[in-house]
């Protein structure tokens, strides 16, 4: 009989899931608002992943270079007397958590090492420059909810690749299509927009912002302005005055836009009837990824569509707001206090530089060698310090780890959690159970925890649970019995225009920064984008034999030059990787597209040759603003 359980991935779409057991298949739940019986093909294949050989279902500690099997004592006992002798100074231990487990109890290893009074990371490798962009045009992290989307005369997709990274907010998409409603797509191409859009418009990647000045430019010219609109700003003659100053083609040279093409975004903004825009997870990952971001917001307030059903600005929620902590249940430990922090977009210098230098460092949740920038520096440093990782597979991680702990995977654990798209809290049931010696994150830790010589001692996993439930009003029995409870949110965000700043008043970006010239040495621009197949770095080993696969347009000034009777290299200033190169139509002239999360020690992880870079807020990562060439060799 199917179980109703959920997936834990990092992904906004947070489905909730039957799993059958026995057959080990997986399918939406059609009684789920938002899945609505439906899921992508990441969640439907998690079998594939629970299953395949090279899993690592027993704990390995290193010796003299070679990975041997040991106990579940062993291992924990040696990270514990590495943990304990680290003590002495707190600051001298690290903490690495990432997103590839979501979940009240998830939250378990975060809670111990901030007991522990451990350094840990800040900064983010995803959307916090798009989120810092939204708290600070509207006081908070808030959208209308997604099927509010169904009331649009017209829906904008800002950037998103719906096909990839939200199936259900594309299905939502062609239910409106059907419905009448129109969508235009304004993206840098290579994304099969055009499948599912009326529209298209292509931008030079990570200009977005210039587009989104010169449809404000052209409000600002037309005079239709809505007195009552601009009551709800706090600065609108700062913005005036801004947009006044920039000239039309010049904003739309900068962002390779013709004047026409803008004229018809300012026209599907100014025309009757209400626009929901849908703002891309990739916008950010630019210089000025957060003035993109704030941009585009504007378009939406000063046209009118914000706080109005079938309008809004789609960025994200918080997954977190409809649970709290239990943290504060957690006995022993240091009273709480500010820990030091590495930033996550430069840790391999930030390890090297460290006083105290780090000396243990747990991860989990995340592949974070492979994840980062410029991360053959990350992986040079961590081989210093003590390492122990929990996870499932040898990758890039992993593979310099003194210790690895085999977790429970997602339905191999029970779990609560929240989505950023819909206000569903969902139950992760244990459906099947964990292959050889693998235990779930949440007994690792308080194991871990109970085991110093100064114990830390978590409370029991079902009062965690009913603990982080509480923020909502939901009952752990009621979660466990349904399978999801949906939380009551107004449907409309901002309704009225009321914002979340004290003054209740909407901010407009007062500037608008010049786009960085490109260096001649490596004059196109180098897209890590999202897969279809894999979240992130979760890519079966299988899939990553040969070489990495870059895709160009035709009219790329790169595909003209290459000799395809030679190898390819990918070039940029901090080195270079052979590739395979193909064509997809569309696609920017100036963009290199490389799907993400590719392992390095296959030769498929861009990150080896992208460099760090802030973004302009929120302390995130440029990705998307690396340089780079194609050339034989």
């Amino acid at each position: 009989m199917p179980i109703i359980t959920a997936c834990t991935m990092d992904c906004g779409d947070a489905c909730s899931l039957l799993v059958d057991p026995e057959a080990r298949t997986v399918r939406g739940n059609p009684k789920h608002p938002f899945t609505k019986g439906f899921c992508c093909k990441k969640g439907g294949r998690y079998f594939d992943r629970l299953d395949a050989a090279e899993r690592i279902t027993t704990p390995l500690i290193k010796r003299d270079g070679q990975f041997v099997e040991a106990g579940w004592d062993e291992a924990l006992g040696l990270a514990v007397a590495r943990l304990d002798a680290a003590r002495r100074n707190p600051a001298t231990i690290l903490h690495i958590g990432g997103h590839g487990y979501r979940g009240v109890l998830g939250k378990a290893s975060s809670i111990l090492f901030q007991a522990l009074g451990s350094s840990t990371t800040r900064g983010a490798l995803c959307d916090n420059t798009g989120i810092t962009a939204s708290i600070r045009d509207f006081g908070a992290l808030n959208h209308n909810e997604p099927e509010d989307i169904l009331h649009a005369s017209r829906i904008v997709n800002w950037g998103r690749d719906v096909a990839r990274s939200s199936v259900h907010q594309q299905a939502l998409m062609a239910r409106a299509r059907k419905q009448g409603t129109e969508v235009l797509t304004i993206s840098p191409g290579g994304d099969g927009a055009a499948e599912y859009s009326d529209l298209t418009i292509r931008v030079r990647p990570g200009t977005d912002r210039f587009l989104a000045g010169a449809v404000l430019k052209l409000f600002l010219e037309s005079g239709d302005l809505n007195p009552w609109v601009l009551t709800r700003t706090a600065n609108w003659p700062a913005l005036r005055g801004l947009i006044d100053s920039l000239d039309f083609r010049d904003l739309c040279r900068a962002c390779d836009v013709s004047a026409a093409d803008a004229e018809m975004v300012y026209d599907w903004y100014a025309d009757s009837g209400n626009v929901a825009t849908l703002i891309g997870w990739g916008l950010q990952r630019h210089v000025f990824g957060g003035e993109n971001v704030r941009f585009i917001n504007a378009v939406a307030m000063l046209s009118g569509n914000v706080g109005v059903s079938g309008g809004g600005a789609y960025y994200n929620i918080s997954s977190g707001r409809n649970l709290g902590t239990w943290a504060h249940l957690v006995r022993g430990g240091l009273p709480a206090a500010p820990r030091r922090e590495l930033l996550i977009n430069d840790l391999g210098p930030e390890l090297r530089r460290a006083d105290p230098p780090v000396e243990f460092v747990w991860i989990d949740g995340h592949n974070v060698v492979n994840q980062v920038p410029d991360c053959l520096a990350v992986a040079d440093a961590l081989r210093k310090p003590f390492v122990v990782v929990v996870d499932g597979f040898m990758h890039d991680t992993a593979m310099l780890a003194d210790i690895i702990l085999p977790p429970a995977f997602m339905f191999e654990r029970e779990d609560a959690l929240g989505s950023f798209i819909h206000n569903c809290v969902n139950h992760c049931a244990a459906a099947v159970p964990p292959p050889g010696l693998c235990r779930p994150d949440f007994e690792i830790m308080a194991e871990l925890g109970a085991r110093l010589a100064d114990p830390v001692v978590l409370p029991d996993g079902d009062t965690c649970l009913a603990e982080g439930l509480k923020k909502a009003d939901i009952s752990l029995a009621e979660l466990r019995e349904h399978g999801f409870v949906k939380v009551s949110h107004p449907p409309v965000a901002f309704k009225g225009m009321v914002f979340a700043h004290p003054d209740g008043l909407y901010r407009f970006p007062e500037a608008l920064s010049p786009e960085p010239e490109r260096d001649a040495e490596y004059p196109l621009q180098l897209l890590t984008l999202v897969r279809g197949e894999s979240v992130h770095s979760q890519i079966p080993e299988a899939d990553q034999a040969g070489f990495p696969t870059v895709w160009i347009a035709k009219d790329n000034p790169a595909f003209a030059a290459l000799n395809p009777a030679m190898d390819a290299y990918l070039v940029t200033p901090a080195g270079a990787m052979r590739v395979t190169v193909e064509t997809v139509a569309g696609l920017h002239p100036r963009s290199v597209i490389m799907r993400r999360g590719g392992w390095m020690k296959f030769g498929h992880n861009a990150n080896v040759i992208i460099e760090s870079r802030m973004t302009d807020m929120g302390e995130g990562c440029a990705y998307y603003s690396q340089g780079c060439r194609l050339e034989n060799r």
